[in-house]
């Protein structure tokens, strides 16, 4: 197993669980673990990481991220297409918390039904009598990197190719869809986020921690305040000079 001495003692006892999980599924089961403190290179120990090419100390996925940011939205598992070579993952993750109900880490599975869904439809294919229905689908692209700014690229990217726009052709309002786009994504609880997006959009820092604040005086009614994963993930963007400004 890769592994690391990092992590509380309490996320250390969950080592042997990781091992037992992928010795149990197989090498097309990923099973990593997560710890929330040590964001963005929050890997602590990985099994199976050639399933989504991570290792050790790597970065959380866009959709991990997400589930951070929306923990009461968020089914446990789901299907996803990787950015991983297109594989076809059916995933879970688990939210660890300490004896407070603090998030403090996740476990997070990543099987590699590929194989499966391929079988799936070629026996379908020859089954089927008209036209092909009720077919089970991915829900969407899980972005995985060893480095998070390769995540946040992909969310950013994936995020203007759906607007159909580019940073130097859009608007006030519509670079604030954006920004809006990622904070609801979970982008904003990685440090010095802010500062990728202000490079990739053409806005200086100051005008995106100004989104920021906007964004969030705008939700603060419709949403309850950001619990403990969100809360704590996303002080590092205010860690920056314009600490203030970002709330």
């Amino acid at each position: 197993m890769v592994a690391s001495s990092a992590g509380t003692p309490y996320l250390r006892s969950y080592l042997a669980i990781v091992q037992g999980l992928a010795e149990m599924f197989g090498s097309d089961c990923e099973v990593v673990l997560h710890d929330l403190a040590d964001m963005p290179h929050s890997i602590i120990a990985i099994e199976n990481g050639h399933v989504t090419d991570r290792r050790l100390g790597d970065a959380p996925s866009d959709q991990m991220l997400r589930s951070l940011r929306n923990a009461d939205e968020t089914p446990d598992v789901r299907l996803y297409v990787s950015s991983t070579e297109g594989k076809i993952l059916k995933s879970l993750a688990v939210t660890l918390r300490d004896d407070k109900g603090r998030p403090i880490g996740v476990l997070g599975i990543n099987l590699d039904i590929s194989e499966v869904v391929h079988a799936q439809r070629t026996l379908a294919a020859f089954t089927a009598v008209g036209r092909l229905g009720g077919e089970a689908a991915p829900e969407t692209e899980e972005l995985f990197g060893r480095d998070i700014r390769d995540v946040l690229a992909g969310m950013i990217t994936a995020i203007l190719n759906d607007m159909r726009k580019t940073p130097a052709t859009m608007t006030r309002d519509e670079k604030m869809e954006v920004v809006a786009r990622l904070e609801e994504r979970g982008a904003f609880l990685v440090k010095r986020s802010a500062e990728q997006v202000a490079e990739a959009l053409d806005l200086s820092r100051f005008t995106v921690f100004g989104y920021l604040k906007e964004i969030r005086r705008q939700g603060a009614g419709e949403r309850p305040p950001a619990t403990a994963p969100a809360a704590a993930a996303a002080a590092p963007v205010q860690t920056d000079d314009a600490a203030g400004e970002s709330r």
